[in-house]
């Protein structure tokens, strides 16, 4: 009998090495793919430097970091649906009429013409007005976009032109 339980210590032993070998590449696998999810967050999360030798961020700071950096998100989005919210209660339910208006302003000195475009923006709006001072041969000397939440406004400089060019230039343009 005597024999019989040393080879059963023996096949549980081999038993329970092979347990534990399981058990420790289980938490072999788990570490490195912990690893993994850390430098892909270290990744995501901007000013977090590479593990590069003595600018290797810590876990704990690439957590922290990343923390930082959501709550931040959450912080711009938030204002970003306050900025949303107060345009549409200022502007109210959007009409196809005030879509449409813009305000153009022209003023004109002995060697240029400047115009000064405001509207809602709207895809292909700027190619546009800009269309009509090609229409017109008109020599644009400068031109500049602005955005602001739902408007834009363009600015162009041109060369002189006659007073009827202008007008023409400026009531094509309030037509857009």
């Amino acid at each position: 009998m005597l024999e019989t339980g040393s080879m059963g210590q023996g096949k549980a032993s081999a038993s329970s090495r092979s347990i534990k070998k399981d058990v420790i590449h289980m938490e072999r696998s788990r570490r490195e793919k912990m690893t993994e999810f850390y430098t892909m967050l270290q990744s995501m999360v901007p000013n977090l430097f590479p593990k590069v030798s003595s600018l290797c961020a810590t876990r704990t700071r690439i957590v922290d970091e990343a923390i930082a950096y959501i709550k931040g998100l959450e912080e711009v989005v938030a204002a970003l649906e306050v900025q949303k919210a107060a345009r549409e209660a200022s502007s109210g339910p959007a009409t196809l009429h005030s879509q449409r208006s813009s305000t153009v302003e022209v003023s004109a000195s002995t060697n240029t013409a400047f115009f000064a475009i405001n509207f809602a923006a709207r895809p292909g709006m700027v190619m546009k007005v800009l269309q009509v001072f090609e229409d017109h041969k008109a020599e644009v000397l400068n031109a500049t976009i602005a955005c602001d939440g739902g408007s834009v406004t363009v600015t162009v400089t041109a060369s002189e032109m006659e007073e009827e060019a202008l007008g023409k230039i400026k009531g094509d343009l309030i037509l857009i």
